[in-house]
């Protein structure tokens, strides 16, 4: 593959999708951002199942898309198809392949996204001067992205040194458990979930050992991420305090519910749907770190609420590609209150997301704007029954004392 790259002319930016409706300035960033590239004929772009925070648009040349059951079809630069990504599904369901020479650009995933934003909050917002501190706020997120300076919270130093354990270096129990012995509360925790109704096997669980071993380390690594996120939901001001004590009370419910239906639907891990679930807003954090410095913003809760569902979603993907988790949970991140999403046939952990806040709007005054659940594309695809608002309420009272040990377990 060739290293020759020069930056793309935003001219060409304009006529690909979704930079069709970007302003000028929107352009001109990101053009000064993306290099083109020259690729020889019979380089592999991408392979099936790949992730990576990558937008791909051909621009010249002969591209071969392989989906695994070895059907193809070619793209031509220039072309109508040319102007949407290739394959913008993660993990990538297609191979790529240059059957010609070929000039092509990437698009940072999470660029583009807060780009994105930035235009829909400007769109919404424009006639309405009350929500100045909303759009100095997102200006200055979005500036201190572009220069790299996004004050993002840090993934707890043990969460940190356990997925790199598990992933890297590829140790065992053992090793595992020394790393976790150092933090009491959060080993007491994993004990505790190794012996509660989502796990619990034949025999109790008497050591950390033998918590992991059940566990597995994968899970253990996705429930140490899990527990350490609470120590996050933490503010000096005592305007957001409120705030962040619902965010907290918020996300352990979604949380718990996303691990019950985890477990209720087919192919799904539970600790994963557990950290879909709390992940879901962690967006919020920083904007509510950066809300700190405008005071008018963090006095005012309807214009911090507007500002919070307008930027949750860019800033949630860009923390999470920055802790560098898998691009599902970005997903989440980016789409779990989106309805109507239905990306394809498969369900997926965003899925659980969404029927895990339609079940926790239930009995509440946010369920007379939420749609009925049956007719939620997420619904159909999770094959969780003949759900209905009563039904689930059902399920809700037969899970309720699941929900609350799992809601104890991440609250300590």
């Amino acid at each position: 593959m060739s290293n020759q790259k020069h930056l793309v002319d935003r001219r060409v930016l304009a006529g690909l999708e979704p930079m069709r409706s970007m302003d000028g300035a929107s352009l001109d960033e990101l053009a000064g951002k993306t290099q083109v590239e020259e690729v020889a004929s019979g380089q592999t772009l991408f392979r099936y199942d790949q992730s990576d925070n990558a937008t791909i648009y051909l621009l010249s040349g002969t591209v071969e898309l392989v989906s695994r059951q070895g059907a193809s079809r070619l793209i031509e630069g220039g072309s109508e198809d040319a102007a949407h990504p290739l394959s913008p599904e993660k993990p990538r369901q297609v191979m790529a392949i240059s059957k010609t020479p070929i000039t092509l650009i990437r698009i940072n995933d999470t660029l583009l996204e807060v780009l994105r934003g930035h235009k829909r909050a400007h769109a919404n917002n424009k006639a309405e001067d009350a929500d100045s501190d909303e759009n100095e706020l997102f200006a200055q997120l979005y500036y201190d992205f572009t220069q790299n300076q996004l004050k993002v919270p840090s993934m707890p130093d043990v969460a940190v040194r356990v997925r790199k354990a598990v992933q890297d270096e590829g140790k065992g129990a053992d090793a595992i458990a020394k790393i976790i012995q150092a933090d009491p509360p959060l080993a007491a925790r994993l004990m505790q979930v190794a012996n509660s109704p989502l796990y619990r096997g034949n025999a109790h669980i008497a050591n950390l050992r033998m918590a992991i071993t059940r566990l597995g380390l994968g899970t253990t690594r996705n429930l140490v991420m899990s527990f350490s996120m609470s120590n996050l939901f933490q503010t000096k001001t005592p305007l957001l305090r409120q705030r962040m004590i619902e965010l907290w009370k918020h996300t352990t419910l979604i949380s718990a519910l996303s691990a019950i239906l985890g477990r209720m639907s087919e192919g799904f891990d539970v600790d994963r749907a557990l950290l879909a679930g709390l992940v879901h807003d962690i967006g919020v954090l920083p904007i509510l770190s950066y809300a700190e410095d405008f005071p008018e913003l963090a006095s005012d809760p309807r214009a911090l609420e507007h500002a919070i569902q307008t930027l949750r979603g860019q800033i949630g993907a860009l923390v999470l590609r920055q802790w560098e988790f898998d691009e599902d949970l970005a997903t989440v991140a980016l789409e779990a209150e989106d309805w109507k999403r239905n990306p394809g046939d498969k369900a997926d952990y965003c899925d659980i997301v969404i029927i895990a806040h339609l079940h926790g709007m239930i009995g509440t005054p946010k369920m007379a704007r939420a749609p009925i659940i049956n007719e939620v594309p997420a619904y159909n695809k999770l094959g969780l029954g003949d759900l209905s608002p009563r039904k689930s309420l059902q399920i809700l009272e037969e899970a309720h004392a699941d929900v609350a040990e799992v809601q104890k377990l991440l609250t300590g």
